[in-house]
């Protein structure tokens, strides 16, 4: 069943965007990754990208202003490669035994042919790109996107609420249901540009259908983390809760909950959305 609105929302005055500053979402990220970590099967893998996240956090300064919005046109004229180039130095630093190979082999890649890998996962083709190098390329990527975002002018409100990011085009990685100022409201969270636009909870994220939603988790209901599947579209998202875990982050939960997405694909239901740090294909 959708659930309900809280009794205030349609009244309330809302921000149809949020943009978060990136210094404190990358600090929050990271922070969030290493505490899931702990125990976790997967915990190698969840440190790693608290660090990459950590990576992307330094070279903040370094990513400014590019031009047109698209990640798309910022792949095409090559302006994150600076970026990309750092972040491998930086890693490269510090990098775990299981991911030395991988490192070796983007940092071996001819500047054209990255480039062409970043074009690729710009244009949606992630299966063009191997897995293993795909989050770093995407990192870099994704940290000109969100400069760029927070530099450009914002899009006029309006009464859509669409499936995509509003600024960018790109596909969520999960709904968040927001605590503090926006306490109740759902904003769905870009992968790509790091901002987040706000969409009713009643509804399908993706198709808009109201009519036959559910929610599942390995937990109680009142899990932090859920997927929100719909009947109609055959699709889901997961929703991440900061009324119930004020520590939780769209990319690191979703990230430390991989295993829900194969339970909720074993049900037939296709995701709608990917994690910049398991990117599909």
């Amino acid at each position: 069943m959708p659930e309900a609105l809280p009794p205030d929302q349609a009244s309330r005055h809302f921000a149809p965007l949020i943009q978060s500053d990136l210094s404190q979402l990358y600090s929050r990220r990271a922070a969030r990754l290493h505490a899931l970590a702990e125990g976790h099967d997967h915990a190698p893998y969840l440190h790693w990208a608290a660090r990459v996240t950590e990576v992307q956090a330094t070279l903040l300064p370094e990513a400014g202003a590019c031009g047109p919005l698209a990640g798309g046109a910022i792949a095409h004229a090559g302006h994150c490669m600076g970026l990309l180039d750092r972040l491998i130095e930086r890693l490269a630093q510090d990098v775990p035994a299981p991911v030395a190979p991988h490192l070796a082999a983007l940092r071996g890649l001819a500047a054209a042919e990255r480039l062409a890998a970043t074009q690729a996962l710009a244009a949606g083709r992630f299966d063009a790109v191997p897995a293993a190098i795909a989050p770093l390329l995407w990192a870099a990527l994704s940290l000109q996107c969100a400069s760029a975002a927070r530099a450009a002018p914002l899009p006029p409100g309006g009464s859509a609420e669409p499936p995509v990011c509003p600024l960018c085009g790109t596909a969520p990685v999960a709904s968040l249901i927001l605590s503090g100022e926006h306490h109740g409201m759902r904003y769905l969270h870009c992968p790509l540009c790091e901002s987040a636009w706000h969409m009713v909870r009643a509804k399908c994220s993706n198709c808009g259908s109201a009519a036959d939603l559910d929610y599942l988790s390995f937990d109680t209901a009142e899990a932090t983390v859920r997927a929100e599947s719909c009947g109609v579209c055959r699709g889901y998202l997961k929703v991440v809760s900061l009324e119930r875990d004020p520590h939780a982050e769209a990319v690191a939960d979703d990230l430390a909950t991989l295993a829900l997405d194969d339970a909720v694909a074993g049900e037939g239901f296709q995701r709608t959305g990917f994690n910049p740090f398991a990117l599909p294909g």
